[in-house]
């Protein structure tokens, strides 16, 4: 089997595109290489990511290497879907791959995936091909981390105040109703409170009358109004 390796040192990135609505992202960045796939660690909030984490590829048929291909992709994780979000690419050809002695780091302008893909930023890359026995293959990197179940679990933890908040709506509004139903005037109080009115203003036109009658006795005669003689 063929010691020759593929060696691949992801720097860090440059201005990114942010993507978690907060003016940042929280990227990665996944390697594929003749069927194999690595990835880095996910730096949380920041646009500007250093990783400095190396990786080896196998090199299975040296005589294919001319036509292979490395591709870097670099992603925001998304934690509250558990899903990646693209934010370029990096495409490289066998021209790229020269022995470790005249490897540099260089920083590749992101590319899109799709003509209408909203891409910025560059990528620092340092690609070098080595043939040292002691130097083995990477081992890949877990799974991103799913959406956890806890985040379900407040969820249905926070459905029942919910409910009762809305309860206590509908609640506080009928109590509100029977409050003001009851501070209604009755039609009979309403009688009761006219009569008690009228009652309180016949004492005054009784004593009127009654200082009338008791006053001087009314004239006898009437005059006509352009007129001299008594009626």
């Amino acid at each position: 089997m063929s010691n020759l390796k593929l060696g691949v040192e992801v720097t860090g990135a440059h201005d990114l595109m942010p993507k978690d609505g907060q003016g940042s992202c929280s990227s990665f960045v996944e390697l594929h290489f003749d069927g194999q796939e690595f990835r880095t660690t996910t730096k949380d909030k920041d646009l500007s990511p250093v990783w400095n984490e190396k990786f080896y590829f196998n090199i299975t048929d040296p005589s294919r290497l001319p036509n292979l291909t490395l591709t870097a992709c670099v992603y925001h994780y998304n934690k509250s879907t558990g899903s990646k979000v693209f934010l370029g690419k990096v495409h490289l050809t066998a021209t790229s791959f020269v022995p470790y002695a005249d490897a540099a780091v260089l920083h590749y302008p992101l590319e899109k995936k799709v003509v209408f893909s909203r891409v910025k930023g560059e990528l620092g890359l340092k690609v070098f091909v080595t043939d040292d026995p002691s130097i083995k293959s990477s081992s890949p990197l877990p799974d991103l981390e799913p959406v956890t179940n806890t985040d379900q679990h407040t969820v249905q933890d926070q459905t029942p105040s919910f409910t009762s908040s809305i309860l206590n709506v509908f609640s506080r509004k009928k109590n509100d109703s029977r409050h003001t139903f009851h501070t209604v005037a009755k039609p009979n109080e309403e009688k009761q409170h006219q009569s008690s009115s009228s009652a309180a203003a016949k004492p005054s036109s009784n004593y009127m009358t009654h200082e009338m009658k008791s006053g001087m006795p009314p004239p006898s005669k009437f005059v006509y109004a352009g007129s001299s003689s008594p009626f």
